[in-house]
């Protein structure tokens, strides 16, 4: 959690220099699961997320990205061919990144950026869903107290984003990978080590602080 504090406290300090910063909006799909593998077959669980989103050129190459959105995690499990079990997890998450701008030659309105850094999120509630166990299946609420699960979650993730500029603003195609590295149900009972992963593919468009 200090790496947290530390970098908040960098890009705190980083918004009363002189450059400018870009904002704008960002959605698209997620595909996550837990780390731990299971004797069953895992497919992605899918979901979405949206939110904002700014980053902020330090350098000839280096800037700060930050986002604060709303992002679908969870697992997906299939027991049998007519069983599955999936867990639905609502959060709010607030990636901050150092970003690495490469020039592309030959392509003059397109950027290439490479980032990394780390994620923290709080996670707002959650549904399991069966299919399979009863006719029609099962839905039940994720309860925090009861269940000892753990609402903040924390990690790195690294990336890259393709952004092409307009007259006002800029497009890009953002891709990036997050790994939790706090056991969300440490006491699930079930012997396993229960952290988020995820696989994140968002639109942004952003535009200059001010215009």
């Amino acid at each position: 959690m200090r790496i947290a504090f530390l970098i908040l406290f960098l890009f705190s300090a980083s918004l009363a220099s002189a450059q400018i910063w870009y904002i704008g909006v960002k959605a698209g799909p997620t595909f996550s699961n837990y780390k731990t593998k299971t004797p069953w077959k895992e497919a992605s669980n899918v979901g979405y997320t949206f939110g904002f989103t700014s980053f902020k050129q330090m350098g000839p190459h280096f800037g700060l990205a930050l986002d604060f959105h709303y992002i679908q995690k969870g697992y997906y499990h299939k027991v049998c061919n007519t069983i599955t079990d999936k867990l639905e997890a609502h959060y709010l998450e607030v990636p901050i990144m150092v970003d690495y701008t490469f020039i592309m030659p030959g392509l003059k309105n397109f950027k290439l950026h490479a980032n990394v850094g780390i994620y923290t999120a709080y996670w707002l509630n959650g549904v399991y869903k069966t299919k399979g166990y009863d006719p029609g299946g099962a839905s039940d609420n994720v309860d925090f107290s009861q269940t000892g699960t753990k609402r903040f979650d924390f990690g790195p993730n690294v990336g890259g984003r393709l952004e092409y500029f307009l007259k006002n603003g800029s497009l890009s195609l953002d891709l990036r990978y997050e790994l939790g590295v706090l056991d969300l149900q440490s006491n699930a009972h079930d012997n396993t080590n229960n952290t988020n992963r995820a696989f994140i593919v968002g639109i942004s468009y952003m535009k200059p602080l001010g215009n």
